[in-house]
């Protein structure tokens, strides 16, 4: 039978306030808050066979997980747990996750919720608990050594003040770099027969989009550029500023002389932004791009593209743009355009992002998503508990890409098949079913490829060249205090000189603003955690 509510009534405590009384009542006498104690012996994790532990799971969702759903029940009987699927739309999910918070109730486990923005305020307010690495290593021994031999500070991203507050999630389609997507039919219409590499070649090509009538439809009312395409022309300066559509890019910072520096303030932004502010006062760059190619709706949709304002763009990822694959796979992006003309879709020119002036073309995101799944602090007075979790998620996301494909897909010949091409297919009466739990107990690491047809698309068209990782993988300790302000001041300089409000001599006042606003204090933590790094 399901539980309908949480059972933690001994461990309530009415508001995150009164959370210091909570670490009291369950004998945590830590002072800091969410603290848990030393898990001592290894052997305490280990789940008794003969209890049937609950579970309050709650994975990322867009539509309710049923209780009874068909992988919901699997993962029951095969762990001999109950499960409380905790339904939280990731809509809103924060403003939710708050409200349960604020109540007393933490799910067991968070596959939602937990980021690099957000972890250092959980901590704070108690809600997560620490985790000891070789209690990790001991209870997810294959997750652990497949995670941490695809990147070995993998856990650095999860911490605060050095302890582990839970799992970085590794996104393998971040392997390849964000998209360059050219409208072909543009290029061949105002005269341009070879995809554009330099920034010259970008700049020629973007102007002649605007003042030659690509779309030869006889109106002045096309631009060559928003800002979805405006990372790539500071990657050809040699840095990226995290100033962009999208916000796991938003915050970039890159080795230099063996220090870690933040893009946004380096010389060479300012060199991208006079140009930017030239192509701005030319006509080039789209005057709305301050409101982004997105107009609503999937994120990932570039509506200026789609609908012929603009014909190069960087937006989303390589995977929303690739015509229909083998496997069904088509992109979103693809998607809208073939719907307006298959014609244009087929022109779709995939090309790499600028050479600059000093031969740099760099423009990529980074493996680690972000995105961190957390644990509930009160787990620490149940430990068999929480190794019969690290077991769960050890077996679908780290023991075999067989298992890891079923907790993704669903049961092998009952949910799905796979074809003598290889291709795996969801049945027609599994394919529009959304709450069968598939996809919900199983983390997002790139241990596994599961998308090696998608991997060969992007290969194919370029996706794995010119990349650049983020430096910096982890929350330093003063970012919740800086990083929203210091985001808010450069957004605003930026607007500022690329509009031409102010000059762009204003960039050193800009830096100088930034660096006392806090980004001195942030530098120093981030050069500090950099040492210690092993490279």
């Amino acid at each position: 039978m399901k539980r309908k509510a949480f059972g933690w009534s001994s461990l309530f405590c009415a508001g995150m306030v009164l959370m210091a009384s909570c670490s009291s009542q369950s004998g945590n006498t830590s002072e800091d808050n969410g603290e848990a104690s030393a898990p001592g012996d290894v052997t305490a994790y280990e789940p008794d066979s003969s209890t049937t532990y609950e579970i309050d799971w709650m994975p990322y969702i867009t539509e309710p997980i049923d209780q009874d759903g068909k992988m919901v029940t699997y993962y029951e009987d095969k762990f001999n747990v109950d499960f409380n699927m905790v339904n939280v739309d990731h809509a809103n999910i924060q403003e939710l996750l708050n409200l349960k918070f604020a109540s007393g109730e933490i799910p067991d486990v968070m596959l939602d919720g937990v980021s690099s923005d957000t972890i250092q305020q959980l901590v704070k307010q108690g809600v997560l608990l620490s985790l000891d690495e070789e209690v990790l290593k001991e209870t997810m021994p294959d997750l652990y050594s497949k995670a941490t031999e695809l990147n070995p500070n993998w856990l650095e991203f999860a911490k605060v003040d050095d302890k582990i507050y839970g799992l970085p999630e590794m996104r393998d389609v971040y392997k390849y770099r964000t998209t360059i997507v050219w409208r072909g039919d543009w290029l061949e219409n105002v005269g341009i027969n070879k995809t554009p590499e330099t920034l010259e070649e970008f700049e020629e090509a973007l102007y002649k989009f605007t003042f030659e009538d690509p779309d030869q439809n006889g109106e002045d009312d096309t631009y060559g550029i928003s800002l979805s395409g405006i990372p790539a022309i500071f990657g050809a300066f040699g840095y990226l500023p995290g100033y962009g559509p999208h916000d796991w890019q938003d915050w970039f910072w890159q080795e230099r002389d063996g220090e870690m520096v933040f893009g946004a303030i380096q010389p060479e932004a300012k060199e991208a932004l006079a140009l930017l502010n030239k192509w701005y006062e030319d006509g080039v760059l789209d005057p709305e791009f301050i409101t982004g190619e997105n107009t609503g709706g999937y994120w990932a949709l570039s509506h200026a593209f789609i609908n012929g304002k603009i014909g190069f763009t960087g937006h989303g990822q390589y995977y929303h743009w690739n015509d229909e694959l083998k496997n069904g796979d088509i992109g979103a992006n693809y998607d809208e355009i073939q719907k307006i003309s298959q014609e244009v879709a087929d022109s779709l020119v995939h090309g790499l992002p600028p050479k600059g002036p000093g031969g740099m073309n760099l423009f990529a995101p980074n493996m680690l998503s972000g995105k961190i799944v957390g644990f509930s602090r009160y787990l620490e007075e149940e430990p068999q508990k929480l190794g019969k979790i690290f077991e769960i998620l050890n077996h679908t996301s780290g023991t075999t890409k067989e298992n890891n494909i079923e907790a993704v897909m669903g049961i092998e010949g009952e949910m799905w098949e796979e074809n003598e091409d290889g291709i795996r297919k969801m049945l027609p009466e599994w394919e529009d079913v959304m709450d069968t739990g598939a996809g919900k107990f199983n983390l997002e690491l790139g241990v596994f490829d599961l998308y090696e047809i998608r991997g060969d698309w992007a290969v194919e068209h370029g996706y794995d060249k010119g990349t650049l990782r983020n430096a910096l993988f982890k929350p330093l300790p003063s970012e919740s205090t800086y990083r929203e302000e210091l985001t808010k001041i450069r957004d605003e300089a930026y607007i500022s000189m690329i509009t031409g409000d102010q000059p762009i001599d204003a960039f050193d006042q800009f830096v100088e603003q930034w660096m006392n606003a806090g980004g001195d204090i942030l530098t120093k933590e981030a050069n500090e955690w950099y040492a210690t790094l092993e490279k």
